[in-house]
């Protein structure tokens, strides 16, 4: 199943965002959960982080939006 980034809360795409940045120790454990469920993320040895399906959605979504403001520009 392919998710997209409309198909995602507003916490899923806010998470998936800082997790991208680097380690994001606050992120909640059921929340954590429900992007692993989704692929987007994995456990690892130092807690949950982003998987390449997860970083892959972020930069993709980053700059269709940086294209799209682009355009209008």
């Amino acid at each position: 199943m392919t998710i997209g980034w409309n198909d995602l809360t507003k916490d899923e795409q806010t998470a998936l965002k800082r997790m991208n940045r680097g380690p994001y120790p606050e992120l909640e454990p059921a929340l954590a959960e429900r992007l692993i469920d989704l692929g987007l993320a994995e456990s690892r040895p130092r807690g949950v982080g982003i998987n390449r399906a997860g970083r892959d959605l972020v930069i993709t979504t980053l700059l269709a939006a940086r294209d799209n403001l682009a355009s209008k520009g």
